[in-house]
């Protein structure tokens, strides 16, 4: 919530707007409409923590405003407390079966009046509050599924290699093993993101090319089998600050399982990055089904479903991307995704996603 919330006054009476004003300002922002189509405007411009609504208005009442705040995305969250005369019984039901929170009758008593907007205000903090550890735990059930889930995929592709051709062990063995390695570090980095709210993750430079070579590792057996070659243009020399961890496993293996994922088959991903002032420029691009553009505007949006299926059928959660813009974010770098498909008109289909992260 923000320092000084916004509280955003709804009445078409001068009289009563200018008392309202007068008592909320020492502790509140104070907005004022005076009639419902501003308040609907202005709702949606400034997302108020807080609306007090009169009911009796001309041309649009608050039974009417109240209802569509609810049925707005951007709005419907925001606590309505009604101010009315219409202390009725029935009134009152309509009221909060349109969704209000609360309702104050008129003629109003300022100490209460404060109080009900304290709680209300309290009340909001409090579910969004739950809702960020909700998403929290959302994320760290991502990297516990898809991230474990890529070392575990290698190790049970090698092994089935194994069982064909025993005497290979002594090449594969490494692999196994750096598998092994990045299931256990993906763990500890579970233990690090609970406790990441309270102190930051510990950024180091690491070695690009080298980074890309433990992460692509682990998807070699699936962009074999789906036919997939991998296009990597990388000076040796260019480093990235980052977390190693999460930036193998959360940041690059996420964008490498999804290119591979909506890839069409005997196709190619190219992964590029050049130095770009003092950062590091990282494109990863693939040449699949692309992305519609409603999903490609909600990606980051950990509420919103995004998730389906790849061109293989393999499916996923759609945590993958907020995620890793929460990663990339924490390493002072930027993410953005350029995707078209078939129909769109572009030149070429598929999918392209870039990072900017500071040089190591």
């Amino acid at each position: 919530m923000k320092d000084k919330p916004n509280i955003l006054v709804v009445d078409d009476t001068q009289i009563n707007v200018t008392i309202l004003v007068e008592s909320l300002s020492n502790e509140y922002e104070v907005s004022v409409a005076m009639d419902g189509q501003t308040a609907l405007d202005l709702a949606a411009q400034e997302t108020p923590d807080l609306i007090l609504l009169d009911v009796m208005m001309p041309r649009m009442d608050g039974y009417e405003v109240c209802e569509i705040l609810k049925n707005q995305e951007k709005t419907h969250n925001i606590p309505v407390i009604f101010l009315t005369a219409k202390t009725e019984t029935e009134d009152i039901v309509r009221g909060f079966s349109l969704g209000a929170a609360d309702y104050i009758p008129k003629p109003f008593q300022i100490p209460e009046l404060l109080a009900r907007v304290r709680t209300h205000l309290e009340l909001q903090e409090s579910r969004e509050l739950i809702i960020q550890k909700a998403n929290e735990q959302k994320e760290l059930l991502h990297v516990l599924c898809h991230d474990l889930a890529n070392p575990l995929t290698s190790i049970l592709g090698v092994l089935e290699l194994l069982e064909e051709s025993p005497e290979e062990l002594p090449e594969y063995a490494p692999l196994m093993r750096d598998a092994a390695v990045n299931g256990s570090n993906v763990i500890s980095l579970v233990r690090e993101m609970r406790a990441l709210a309270e102190k930051p993750l510990k950024l180091e430079s690491i070695n690009l090319v080298d980074a890309i070579k433990e992460s692509t590792s682990m998807l070699s057996i699936r962009l074999q089998e789906k036919g997939i070659s991998l296009e990597v243009d990388v000076d040796p020399r260019l480093t990235v600050r980052a977390e190693r961890i999460s930036f193998i496993n959360s940041v690059m293996n996420n964008i490498l399982t999804n290119a591979l994922k909506f890839s069409f088959p005997d196709t190619k991903i190219v992964l590029k990055a050049k130095p770009q002032a003092e950062q590091v420029r990282i494109s990863v691009r693939d040449f699949g089904i692309g992305i519609p553009s409603d999903l490609l505007n909600d990606l980051f949006d950990i509420s919103k479903a995004t998730s389906r299926p790849g061109t293989g059928g393999e499916s996923g959660t759609g945590f993958g991307m907020p995620l890793m813009k929460k990663f990339v974010g924490a390493y002072g770098g930027s993410i953005e995704v350029h995707s078209s498909t078939e129909g769109s008109g572009a030149p070429v289909q598929g999918t392209e996603v870039i990072l900017l992260l500071n040089r190591g």
